[in-house]
């Protein structure tokens, strides 16, 4: 009786070692996923592509510091920049930094300071604090809330 319950427990032991593994490889993975998502999100909209962020989500809502936008007025906005700019990319460089992931079973949370400089002049541009709310659903990770704010920009190293 002794060994059954040793065995057993044992068994028990390995099967959640083995389950705990695999929710930490799924957890890297999905950070992987979302990093990537952001990644995307940058270039479209340095490219002034409103159709490429369409595809990422369906109902988004943008939380500004001076306006609240749809995902409809969001990419209205990219279409009348494309047409300000010569139908040209965005005269700025967008570069996300200090990424965090913070994962919560079906639903994430991305912040990160997104930084405009630009092309012309380096020394020119300004930041914003983002906070991206995804959530996963059978065709993967949706977003579906930006908050931005104002932040700080740092100084371009010389």
């Amino acid at each position: 009786m002794r060994r059954i319950a040793v065995l057993l427990s044992v068994a028990g032991l390995l099967a959640m070692a083995a389950f705990l593994q695999g929710r930490a490889a799924t957890k890297g993975q999905d950070e992987q996923e979302l990093r990537q998502i952001e990644s995307e999100t940058a270039r479209f909209e340095q490219q002034n592509d409103s159709a490429g962020m369409g595809s990422l989500a369906e109902d988004w809502v943008c939380l500004g510091s001076k306006k609240t936008l749809s995902k409809a007025e969001f990419q209205e906005n990219v279409k009348r920049n494309f047409v300000t700019h010569d139908n040209g990319p965005n005269p700025y460089t967008i570069e996300k930094k200090n990424m965090r992931v913070d994962l919560f079973g079906d639903t994430a949370v991305v912040t990160y300071i997104k930084e405009y400089r630009q092309t012309a002049d380096t020394t020119k541009g300004f930041s914003e604090d983002d906070t991206d709310v995804f959530t996963r659903d059978t065709r993967g990770w949706r977003l579906r809330l930006t908050k931005v704010s104002p932040a700080q920009m740092e100084m371009a190293a010389n």
